[in-house]
């Protein structure tokens, strides 16, 4: 058995482990089966005996853990690993097989790629007939020819657009700091597989990461790690079609546009290193080419986001109204709107570059945004049309992904408890977006920490920080500190594992010592037992497991609208008197109080008909602390229709209160209604119910419909 993508990812979590870690946590991280993690642990054994280490131990109801010893150990052989002992997912393999074709002189053969990727002739076959496939997103044919072999033809600029998305399918941006630089693996297997084309050399990749460093200071900014890492690869690669004479030729009007950035003086200070590196000449489209990456690239911080004539002027415009309808989208009022938009505009500014120029790559937290965070992730794509628009092109979910990080980042904002406090360092390689939402994890999590900070891992390295732990979403030195390793987004067992090693580190009273201190001697007294500290450590991390508390499931929306919030009259005396009638059997069953209902109406004639999500539809809601005891939401229908302003598109026909006591419980409730509301049939259909009961049963089946066909 061999060591493939997936089963190198789990042995790197039980190398970062620093306890028990558990089939479920692993099936969570991985989005795998039991069975898959149970077959990756088989083949982990078998290469850990191969090396003469100790296989993984699994204890029954606890989990899995590799003893400390192996932990060291496991780097330096896998620095030694020889290609055959990494085994590519098929992914990797046509992934892998599209790089070498890119970097080729010359056409190769199928017997060329065989080798490259290790499997036999059928499977090189098959990947090829999917890379075929592949190679059409891009406007790109994979020819072959008898005498010459496989060859890539197409345009050269979509020929570097496939190259970016091929390369993060084949070393994802997790995998650089975990399975390259932390193990020394990937790269190093891949030299060591064609020693005579020299696909990656690790000294090229460090010079070109050394420069794109250097640049930062040109540009005033700071690069997120992963892309540091991502930008060294590309460039590395860019400069292997150059060196072959392949060049970019970029459009007139766009490079008149492009001149203008500073990122075109960076790209210039980056060429001319290229070219003292790899000793080839670099045109200036080929400079222009560059700027458009560095334009792309995602960013920690910005002094100032700059919005030259690349950029249209209203993208600041732009990132206050998603903020906004998101706001109205999501029926919250966030505490602090400017900093979120500030940041929003940090981001979209690559994001609008990336769109713009074809630069698509995978963003690996993609699936695991949209189980975790489905009501975000859909009220994010409900207000993207903005972005859209100023692009000329649709936003791929990748990009929505990450915006809808910033508004998960914003949706937790609780206060914390005066107490024996610990002081915390987050170090994130992914940027803004994705410290920000594992920030609002961590505080919801522990009252009695401070987060000082967030850094990047390249700025933890360089500075030294007063803290008493650090929390990180990839490997990193320790610096004589404790640090715990986690995913940006964390699971339930993820939280639970993580409060039992802070508690176990900072928390351990002497009556839970006494306690351990008693099993000992009570399992001393009836078996033997062979090591004493290991089980000691064992023992005192088992007890010291904190349970998580799951937290409320969100109630739908027929938990909330119900036949006794529901009612049908014909008309009101005006908009106001719509708010007080719906909001009726809210306070009939103590949902708010009468302020709630006054701070509604105060709100609409300070902001005006904001309410008005939709055509006849109005959703008014106030702050939580403006009256609300509990979660709660009532549906008014009125046969003729109430104006909320002079526009006739202000006139509305369904008035529903909400009361909100957080800025997450409601959002399914509120996502099922929203898409229950945007097909017209369905609210022509409820305009026609003739009761209370029988709206209540269309609104219940059009749900259930709704849902399975999703």
């Amino acid at each position: 058995m061999t060591l493939d993508q997936r089963s190198a990812a789990v042995l790197t979590h039980l190398i970062h482990a620093d306890s028990y870690l558990s089939i479920k946590e692993l099936t969570e991280r991985l989005n795998v089966s039991r069975r898959t993690i149970y077959y990756d642990l088989e083949k982990i054994n078998y290469w850990l005996e191969q090396q003469g280490l100790s296989i993984v131990e699994q204890v029954r109801s606890v989990g899995l853990i590799l003893d400390e010893e192996t932990k060291k150990l496991i780097p330096s052989k896998l620095g030694e690993i020889k290609a055959w002992h990494y085994e590519l997912s098929a992914t990797e393999r046509f992934a892998w097989i599209a790089i070498y074709l890119f970097a080729s002189e010359k056409a190769l053969y199928l017997e060329q790629l065989m080798e490259k990727v290790r499997v036999s002739r059928n499977t090189t076959i098959e990947d090829i007939k999917t890379l075929k496939m592949e190679m059409l997103k891009f406007d790109l044919e994979l020819d072959f020819d008898r005498k010459t072999g496989y060859v890539i033809r197409g345009n050269e600029s979509d020929i570097r657009k496939a190259i970016v998305y091929f390369l993060s399918l084949a070393v994802p941006e997790e995998n650089w700091e975990s399975l390259i630089s932390d193990m020394q693996m990937l790269l190093k297997s891949y030299n060591q597989m064609d020693e005579e084309e020299n696909l990656f050399s690790v000294d090229d990749l460090k010079a070109v990461y050394r420069v794109i460093s250097e640049s930062e200071k040109v540009l005033n900014i700071e690069f997120t790690d992963d892309v540091l890492h991502s930008l060294s690869l590309r460039f590395v690669l860019f400069s292997k079609r150059v060196a072959q004479g392949k060049y970019v030729e970029m459009d007139t009007i766009e490079k008149e546009v492009l001149r203008d950035t500073k990122e075109f003086k960076a790209a210039r200070f980056i060429s001319e290193r290229l070219t003292e590196l790899f000793h080839i000449p670099y045109s200036e489209d080929e400079e222009l080419y560059i700027t458009t990456h560095l334009l792309s690239a995602k960013v920690n911080y910005s002094d100032e986001v700059i919005l030259t004539h690349a950029v249209p002027t209203d993208l600041r415009t732009v990132a206050e109204h998603i903020v906004d309808d998101f706001q109205k989208h999501a029926c919250v009022l966030f505490q602090n709107r400017d900093l979120l938009v500030k940041n929003l505009l940090i981001h979209l500014k690559p994001a609008y570059y990336r769109i713009k120029y074809g630069l698509e790559v995978q963003n690996q937290l993609v699936e695991s945004i949209k189980t975790r965070y489905p009501e975000i992730f859909s009220l994010t794509k409900k207000v993207v049309h903005h972005f859209e628009k100023i692009i000329g092109k649709p936003v791929h979910e990748n990009e929505i992904a990450y915006i809808a990080i910033h508004f998960g980042g914003w949706m937790r904002r609780e206060g914390t408890e005066p107490a024996s406090r610990k002081r915390v360092l987050l170090v994130c390689a992914n940027g803004v977006g994705t410290s920000q939402i594992l920030k609002q994890q961590l505080e919801g999590l522990f009252s009695t920490i401070d987060i000082v900070g967030t850094a990047s891992v390249r700025e933890f390295e360089r500075k030294e920080y007063d803290v008493d732990f650090i929390i990180s979403t990839t490997p990193v030195s320790k610096k004589d500190l404790p640090v715990f390793i986690v995913s940006p987004i964390l699971t339930d067992s993820e939280k639970e594992g993580l409060l039992k090693k802070v508690n176990s580190l900072f928390h351990h009273t002497r009556q839970q010592a006494y306690s351990v201190d008693g099993l000992m001697d009570l399992i001393q007294r009836h078996a033997s037992v062979h090591d004493q500290a290991k089980l000691y450590d064992d023992l005192k991390q088992y007890l010291t497991r904190t349970p998580i508390t799951k937290k409320q499931i969100k109630p739908s929306l027929t938990e909330l609208i119900t036949i006794d919030t529901i009612q049908m009259i014909h008309s009101v005396k005006d908009w106001k008197e719509a708010i007080r009638v719906a909001s009726s059997p809210l306070i009939k069953n103590d949902s708010i109080t009468d302020r709630y209902i006054e701070e509604m109406i105060s709100n609409v004639e300070k902001l005006g008909p904001y309410i008005v999500i939709a055509p006849k539809i109005a959703i008014p809601h106030a702050k939580p602390e403006h009256g609300v005891q509990k979660l709660g939401m009532s549906l008014l229908r009125l046969e003729k229709s109430v104006a909320f302003s002079d526009q006739q598109k202000h006139d509305v026909h369904f008035v529903v209160v909400l009361a909100a006591i957080d800025n997450e419980t409601h959002l399914k409730a509120l996502s099922q209604f929203t898409r229950l509301m945007s097909n017209p049939s369905t609210i022509e259909n409820m305009l026609q119910a003739c009761s209370k009961e029988e709206l209540f049963s269309y609104i219940e089946k059009t749900i259930q419909t709704d849902e399975i066909n999703n």
